[in-house]
């Protein structure tokens, strides 16, 4: 059989968008492909997943799961499936952790070395950016301006160099990120991220069904002692604050546990609640400074268990239902290394939203700037930026709803339908 596109990336488990097993792109990968015409056929050559089959058919997608997270064999087993497919082009989704240790892409310049000389063109979607290590020491457990950092940042250099001359075409959500990698060649594109569309994910959601409970992460990073309380979302009583994703130091999900915290003390009456929609990413839980890091929220979030909630592993089914019962979504990253899934379904669901700095140039782009000031919805990484921000939108909130708008007008200009059209133009399809 032949093909129009050969994409390689992290892909969901078969009849889901959102699944566990898989990284950041493989729900992006899904949402982008299904966006494509049905008229296309595209292989994807994906990861080995426990329980799934390792051939099927998704309509016009035709799933390989050829290669093993941390394996050595993972580029060779990725080499075996597209030789035999020469001259298809070649789309990959990368994110730093895709293949599993880090230190396995030193050899992806090689695979794209060999896929070029196969004759495919090849393009690359860069997820994350990182060119200055020390910026995210304290997510890879280092200290800031370590000498391994040094060298990271010099190796960051020669990969980059190295991937962008062996592509054809790099894809960036941001301006930011390609200002980061080359902000004058002409071989990188900025597409945003793409938004779900409403209907597409009213199946995610159980509205009103959400039974809350505080739940604190054992090493296996599975809950333990959930605590049942009565539903305080039926009540509408709570202002509700939500943070959606894997707890992560470059999110600063510790950081905003502890300000609550201390918020918390010295405000117990407070109707603030803080939902933190996720758990811990299973691909950091056998090293010791993550499992510090888990410790350290669960030891603020524990003094007010009735008000800040560690819901752990989010189901695809439940997503909805995390957005829907929330007054506004936070993304208090210390660290803007990448676009931001969370944020794209703050606009899916149309949800008022408030970002660090840090992350903030996600905005500064003509689409968003034309209806709306960044800094209305800026906060500086410090207690009384941020709760200055919340008291305000709490106290108003007709300005809430006007940031509802905002996002539901992004929601639309960034549809997948919309953005797909970009891909099948740079992919030349």
């Amino acid at each position: 059989m032949s093909y129009d596109l050969i994409v390689i990336s992290s892909y969901p488990p078969q009849g889901q968008t959102h699944g566990i097993g898989t990284v950041g792109v493989a729900s992006y990968t899904k949402n982008t492909l299904l966006s494509f015409p049905s008229t296309l056929n595209i292989l994807v050559l994906a990861e080995k997943l426990s329980g799934e089959s390792d051939i099927y058919q998704e309509k016009n997608i035709h799933v390989v799961r050829c290669w093993q997270r941390n394996s050595l064999s993972i580029f060779g087993d990725i080499l075996k499936q597209s030789k035999k497919h020469p001259s298809t082009p070649v789309l990959i989704e990368f994110e730093m952790a895709m293949f599993g240790n880090p230190l396995l892409n030193v050899f992806l310049p090689l695979l794209l070395l060999v896929l070029k000389l196969g004759r495919h063109s090849i393009t690359i979607v860069l997820h994350q950016v990182v060119t200055d290590f020390n910026e995210i020491s304290g997510h890879i457990g280092q200290s800031k301006n370590s000498p391994l950092n040094g060298i990271l940042n010099f190796l960051a250099k020669i990969f980059y160099k190295s991937i962008i001359s062996l592509s054809s075409k790099i894809i960036v959500f941001e301006q930011f990120l390609k200002d980061r990698l080359d902000k004058n060649n002409p071989k990188i594109f900025i597409i945003p991220h793409g938004v779900e569309i409403l209907d597409k994910t009213n199946n995610f959601d159980e509205a009103n069904n959400f039974s809350e409970h505080s739940e604190r992460v054992t090493r296996s990073g599975q809950p333990e002692g959930s605590e049942h309380r009565k539903n305080s979302f039926a009540n509408q009583k709570d202002f509700v604050i939500t943070i959606f994703g894997f707890l992560a130091w470059y999110k600063g999900t510790d950081w905003i546990v502890k300000t609550f915290s201390h918020y918390f003390d010295k405000h117990p009456k407070s109707k603030f609640k803080l939902i933190i929609a996720g758990g811990p990413n299973p691909n950091h839980l056998d090293k010791p400074y993550y499992q510090k890091y888990l410790a350290q929220i669960n030891y603020f979030a524990n003094k007010h268990p009735q008000k800040i909630i560690i819901s752990g592993f989010v189901p695809e089914s439940q997503i909805g239902t995390f957005y829907k019962n929330s007054d506004l979504i936070l993304l208090p990253y210390r660290v803007g290394m990448s676009s931001s899934g969370p944020l794209s379904l703050a606009f899916t669901y149309h949800k008022p939203f408030l970002l660090s700095p840090k992350i903030a140039p996600i905005l500064d782009t003509n689409d968003i700037r034309r209806i709306i000031d960044p800094s209305l919805v800026k906060f500086s990484l410090n207690s009384n930026s941020l709760f200055n921000k919340l008291i305000y939108f709490q106290k108003n909130p007709q300005s809430l709803k006007s940031l509802t708008t905002v996002s539901q007008y992004i929601s639309n200009s960034r549809s997948w339908s919309n953005i797909s059209h970009q891909y099948i133009k740079c992919l030349e399809l």
